[in-house]
C-alpha cells in the first residue's frame, strides 16, 4: 500500500494499555530514529482504552518527530469480550497478550504486517525485517532464547507442547502473513485449542507455537535478542533488543543492553517516570521477582509431568 507520499507503506502493530504506554513510547522513538526515508510507517496501537493523556504521549513521539509515520488507536474490547472468560493468564499477564490473533482479521487490506511487543528497543532499520520474504509460511519469528537457555522450558517445549525446543518461537515480535493467517482459520484454531486445553506457561505463545507448527520461518536471533547472556552471540548482530523476563531496566541495574533503553528512553516524554520506576522498584518486588521465575520453572515442570500432558494426551488420541 501507499500513502499520500507516494512511499511503500509498512504497517506496524503494537498491544498496549496504560502500563505499557511508556515503553511503546521508547520504541517508537527507536523506530523513528533508525527508519529508512524511503518508507511511510503505519502504527497501529490495539488497545481497550488508554487515557487520553498517554495517547497524546504516544502521538507527541510519532506525529511530531517523523512526517513519515503516523498512529492510529483500534480498540479490541468487542472482540477481547468474546474472549473475557476463556483466556489464561499468570503473573503480570493481561489480556493484551492475545490481542494479536486478531490482527489478520483486523487488518487483512495488508498481505503481511508486523506485531511487535512494547518492550523492545531498535537498533536497526524496521524495514529491513519487514521486507523478509515469507513464503507460505504463516510467521517469521525468532527463536525463543529461553527454551535453549533454560532446560526446563526446552523439555517443557519438546514434552508437553511437542514443539523441538529450537523450533519454539517467540510471539513478541511476528511478521505475519495475514492472507496464509486467514486462509488456515488460525484464529479459529487457537481460539478452539484454547478452551480444549489450558496453557499457563506461556499463554498466547504456547498456542501459537502449537497452531502454527512447521508453518513459521526463522529469523536470525538478533532481531529479537533477549539480554540473557550468550556466549556464542555476536553483540553486533543485535538488531532489536526484548527486555522480557526479568530482564528490564526500568526495574533493574547492570540489564544487558540497558544503555540502549535509557538512550531512547531519554527522548520521550516519559523519562522521568521511568526513572522513578527504577528507583522506586524495592528488593521486595525483586524477591517477588525472583520467585515468580522459580515458580514458573517449578510450572514449566509440573505441566511436563502432569497427567493431563498434551503430547501425550495427542498420542492417545491419534491410537484410538
Amino acid at each position: 500500500m501507499t500513502n499520500i507520499f507516494n512511499k511503500k507503506e509498512i504497517p506496524l502493530v503494537f498491544a498496549v494499555d496504560d502500563n505499557y504506554a511508556p515503553f511503546l513510547c521508547v520504541a517508537l522513538r527507536s523506530i523513528i530514529d533508525n527508519a529508512s526515508v524511503d518508507y511511510y510507517y503505519k502504527v497501529f496501537v490495539l488497545n481497550t482504552g488508554l487515557c487520553e493523556e498517554n495517547k497524546k504521549k504516544i502521538i507527541s513521539i510519532a506525529e511530531e518527530l517523523s512526517e513519515d509515520l503516523s498512529v492510529e488507536y483500534v480498540n479490541v474490547a468487542g472482540r477481547m469480550d468474546e474472549l473475557s472468560d476463556k483466556t489464561h493468564l499468570r503473573d503480570y499477564y493481561t489480556n493484551a497478550i492475545y490481542y494479536r490473533i486478531f490482527i489478520p482479521s483486523l487488518f487483512p487490506q495488508y498481505d503481511k504486517i508486523l506485531y511487535i511487543d512494547c518492550d523492545v528497543v531498535f537498533l536497526e532499520d524496521v524495514s529491513k525485517l519487514y521486507n523478509e520474504d515469507l513464503g507460505d509460511n504463516i510467521f517469521a519469528a525468532v527463536h525463543e532464547e529461553a527454551m535453549s537457555s533454560y532446560d526446563v522450558f526446552g523439555v517443557y517445549a519438546e514434552e508437553f507442547l511437542d514443539v523441538p525446543r529450537m523450533e519454539y518461537f517467540n510471539s513478541g515480535l511476528l511478521l505475519i502473513n495475514t492472507k496464509e493467517y486467514i486462509k488456515q482459520e488460525i484464529e479459529h484454531k487457537f481460539i478452539q485449542l484454547m478452551l480444549a486445553h489450558k496453557f499457563e506457561v506461556a499463554p498466547d505463545q504456547d498456542y501459537l507455537n502449537v497452531v502454527c507448527k512447521g508453518k513459521v520461518k526463522y529469523l536470525d536471533v538478533g532481531w529479537n535478542k533477549t539480554p540473557i547472556p550468550d556466549k556464542n552471540f555476536d553483540d553486533k548482530e543485535v538488531k532489536i533488543i526484548h527486555y522480557k523476563l526479568n530482564f528490564k531496566p526500568w526495574h533493574y541495574d547492570n540489564v544487558r543492553y540497558q544503555d540502549a533503553f535509557w538512550k531512547y528512553a531519554a527522548k520521550t516524554p516519559f523519562y522521568k517516570d521511568l526513572l522513578k520506576m527504577r528507583n522506586d522498584y524495592s528488593q521486595e518486588q525483586k524477591d517477588k521477582d525472583s520467585k515468580a521465575f522459580i515458580d514458573l520453572l517449578k510450572m514449566a515442570d509440573k505441566y511436563t509431568k502432569g497427567e493431563n500432558n498434551y503430547k501425550r494426551l495427542l498420542g492417545k488420541k491419534a491410537t484410538v
